[in-house]
């Protein structure tokens, strides 16, 4: 068969320079039989072996990172958060480090109800994970889930997008200072057909994309009896009660908005605000727009390109729906391309729930503002949505904003802040409705679903005999 290439897009520029090989079903097989073949070799090193192969990889990310970050900022347009991306898997691995010793130790025997009998837990790793990683972190949503599956004891491979190829290059190097990682991690690159084809060699896969390639995997999955956990989208609201600080909100709802040009999944995409403090907010935000500059205009600014076209042209067309429905463009709007493409901060007013830009995943620098008359009102408004990742309250105090925190279906609730779940991986959540499956992907749960649950049993008393269990 012939070598099948694939060319990725520079965000900035457009242009198309960078160019790698599809991996058909034999090359993810032959990947796959590889990592299997390594893996019990991973796992017997017990676990201060793999801590110890985890902190020498902490090292080569530090000695080596800065060519990542360079092919990292190619890949999205981003120089600041290329950075930060890089610089955080030091915290992940800190974090597995932390959490594995306790959640990975064997509990002791203990006395079940049964006379005689003692049993003990541990927990034993799949083989084998897939990890399908999406395009607008790459880097963190990559090594957020093969970090704690390589500390559990699992092999890893890693399909990465293929709209953002260029940072596997320098991570296979970093790995490849560390060889007990080396021969347990290995990247297969292209399409969904790539994907497909790793869903059919693991024994656990997760996948952080939208719904459609979700359910995708999940069925595919499912017709192999292995797990998927899945990490989807969002549609994230945020709650401001007239009693609120609005300056505190207004900065948070502006960072939340516009951070990584709206291309994340806790991206805040709806604000129901106390009509009586909506012209107060609306007022604040215009006063402040004029200051959010583009990458285009200023290499300093702080919205990048689109990483993916579409995603400017999706968009593009919730802008527009809103406006023709009825909504009012307050600032901004425009999509401008040079090269690539950039969409100045968008605010809209007069929004209702038959827009687009309030159902769908926008996933761009806009910021719909819509005012609601009770508390009762603003929280179904909010649950309103086929998403549940995360939502944020801001209200007159804590005791307040907790309240309403615990009538709103999403997994993560921020308090007097937005987007928190971007920063804080301390405390497990899960996404509800179409967000997510499976367990959380933070804190110890992270580690403990790519592992089974194994008992084990030792009967110290007298066995039974036969005739106890004879027809009376």
């Amino acid at each position: 068969m012939a070598e099948i290439i694939m060319r990725a897009r520079d965000p900035r520029t457009g242009s198309e320079e960078y160019a790698f090989a599809v991996d058909g079903a034999a090359e993810v097989a032959a990947a796959a039989a590889a990592v299997r073949a390594a893996q019990p070799r991973w796992s017997a090193l017990g676990l201060e072996g793999r801590l110890a192969a985890l902190r020498a990889l902490a090292e080569a990310f530090t000695a080596h990172g800065a060519a990542l970050q360079r092919a990292l900022a190619r890949d999205t347009g981003r120089e600041r958060i290329a950075h930060i991306e890089v610089g955080s898997v030091h915290g992940m691995i800190a974090g597995a480090l932390h959490h594995a010793p306790h959640v990975l130790a064997e509990t002791p025997w203990q006395a079940a109800v049964a006379p005689g009998v003692f049993g003990r837990q541990r927990l034993v790793p799949y083989p084998l994970v897939g990890v399908i990683a999406p395009w607008n972190f790459p880097i963190v949503l990559s090594m957020i889930d093969t970090i704690p599956a390589l500390v559990a004891g699992c092999g890893v491979i890693l399909k990465p997008s293929e709209v953002t190829p260029r940072y596997i290059e320098p991570l296979l190097e970093i790995f490849g200072r560390v060889p007990e990682l080396a021969a347990v991690f290995r990247v297969v690159r292209g399409p969904g057909t790539t994907g497909a084809a790793l869903v059919d060699q693991v024994d656990a896969v997760v996948c952080t994309g939208s719904v459609r390639t979700g359910r995708l995997v999940a069925e595919q999955a499912a017709r192999r009896f292995i797990p998927a956990f899945l990490e989807l989208g969002g549609k994230d609201a945020v709650i401001i009660t007239h009693d609120a600080n609005i300056e505190r909100a207004t900065t948070a709802v502006l960072r939340g908005s516009v951070l990584a040009t709206g291309q994340a999944c806790q991206s805040l995409e709806r604000v129901y605000v106390d009509r009586r403090v909506q012209p107060k907010l609306v007022a604040l935000l215009r006063a402040a727009l004029p200051d959010v500059k583009l990458t285009v205009d200023d290499p300093h600014g702080h919205i990048g390109p689109f990483i993916m076209a579409r995603q400017a042209e999706i968009v593009r067309e919730h802008i527009a729906d809103a406006v023709a429905r009825g909504a009012t463009l307050e600032h901004g709007g425009r999509i401008i391309e040079r090269g690539g493409f950039w969409c100045e901060p968008t605010l809209l007013t007069g929004v209702d729930h038959t827009m687009r830009v309030m159902r769908e995943e926008t996933f761009g620098p806009v910021m719909p503002i819509m005012a609601f008359d009770t508390l009762d009102e603003a929280i179904a408004l909010a649950n309103d949505s086929d998403y549940g990742l995360s939502a944020n309250v801001f209200a007159g105090d804590e005791h307040a904003a907790l309240t309403i925190a615990r009538r709103l279906d999403a997994g993560f609730i921020s308090l007097e802040d937005v987007s928190m779940s971007s920063y804080v991986s301390d405390f497990e959540w899960e996404g509800f409705r179409y967000s997510g499956l499976g367990r959380s992907r933070m804190g110890a749960a992270g580690i403990a679903r790519y592992c089974r649950i194994q008992a084990i049993a030792v009967n110290r008393g007298p066995t039974a005999a036969i005739a106890a269990l004879t027809d009376r």
